[in-house]
């Protein structure tokens, strides 16, 4: 029965979302694992293009609306200011979109008040409100990456329930618009976390490569790091 069980979630795990999502966070120049160069990010936007790839977002797909014959998503986490300086022009330059998963308590009221955070000996910016506002007015969709980007398995439900549904209200309130998906900090989701953010207002929820899947609640996402090369990127996309 052990067996059984563990081919089950083997099974599980091996699961992709209809639509195939990609998941970034800086597009810059810094050292971070996680910082994929302008030049890189522009290649890849452009390799998407010539492989016939057109980009969506959640609210289409979720609404039933048709989709291109080969949609793909592209997603941003934690709000760096280089998502509005550099993501946000290589992206309209080329007429694409993609979701951005905010923390709300990283976004400042204005550029005197951005947030600059240090960790591992590194620099994070993030991004202001007006500079969401201008990504939303641009046609890109925001969603919510938890209001204090905790690890929500190591917290008790109703800590759960409140970073999911504090973060959506606070962004709505600030672009007076509906925030409809949620991305786990950390990519942890479990079980118990997918009824929260469930309950907590959200019509999806994004994870990583380990928990991800095609649960609505736990979305399969290939993260682009800064040695991904454009083909890998469409080698993984095109499965």
């Amino acid at each position: 029965m052990r067996w059984v069980a563990l081919a089950v979630v083997l099974c599980a795990c091996s699961e992709r979302p209809q639509v195939p999502i990609l998941t970034h966070h800086s597009i810059s120049r810094g050292a971070d694992e996680f910082a994929v160069s302008p030049e890189r990010f522009e290649a890849e936007l452009d390799a998407l293009a010539r492989a016939g790839f057109r980009t969506v977002s959640f609210h289409d797909w979720l609404d039933g609306k048709p989709l291109p014959a080969h949609p793909v998503i592209l997603t941003f986490d934690d709000g760096y200011e280089d998502a509005y300086s550099t993501a946000l022009p290589a992206l309209r330059a080329r007429g694409m979109t993609a979701t951005f998963f905010l923390v709300p308590s990283w976004i400042g009221a204005d550029a005197a008040h951005r947030v600059v955070r240090e960790e591992d000996g590194m620099t994070f910016r993030h991004l202001v409100w007006p500079e969401v506002a201008a990504m939303s007015a641009a046609g890109m969709e925001i969603g919510s990456h938890g209001e204090g980007h905790l690890r929500l398995p190591d917290l008790p439900d109703e800590k759960v329930h409140e970073e999911a549904q504090k973060s959506r209200l606070e962004i709505e309130a600030h672009l007076n618009r509906p925030v409809e998906v949620f991305a786990y900090p950390y990519n942890a989701s479990r079980g118990r976390l997918r009824s929260a953010v469930r309950e907590a207002g959200y019509r999806a929820a994004v994870s990583g490569s380990v928990h991800g899947g095609a649960d609505r609640y736990e979305l399969f996402r290939r993260g682009v790091y800064a040695r991904t090369t454009p083909d890998e990127v469409l080698r993984e996309i095109a499965r």
